[in-house]
């Protein structure tokens, strides 16, 4: 009886070990990233992320973006977020522009921004 016990207690834990479903880290990342986005826009931090090269780049006219949307660009240059993912987080913001301006405001977006 006992030996039938402990092969009956082996596949439930093995079974179980099977079914579960890992956390990945990236989970988390993502979770954390489309939490700070929303927290920006709760706040009136509009911002799109930009993975830069070595030095921040800016683009002529991107001022009158950022002013006439009230969104600003923040380029991380070649050292990015290690607790966010870009994509993630631009995506929840573009999400918003789409609902606040309706889509016309990605015709006027820089081509570097990830995730829209």
């Amino acid at each position: 009886m006992k030996k039938y016990a402990l092969i009956w207690l082996t596949l439930c834990l093995i079974s179980g070990h099977l079914s579960a479903k890992p956390f990945l880290i990236a989970d988390g990342i993502k979770t954390e990233s489309v939490k700070q986005a929303n927290a920006d826009i709760k706040n009136g931090r509009l911002k799109f992320l930009i993975r830069g090269g070595i030095v921040a780049t800016r683009v002529k006219g991107q001022e009158l973006f950022e002013q006439k949307y009230g969104v600003v660009y923040y380029d991380f240059g070649c050292v990015g977020p290690s607790a966010i993912r870009i994509e993630d987080y631009n995506k929840v913001v573009a999400s918003f522009m789409d609902k606040k301006y309706g889509k016309g405001w990605r015709r006027e977006v820089r081509k570097d921004v990830q995730g829209i």
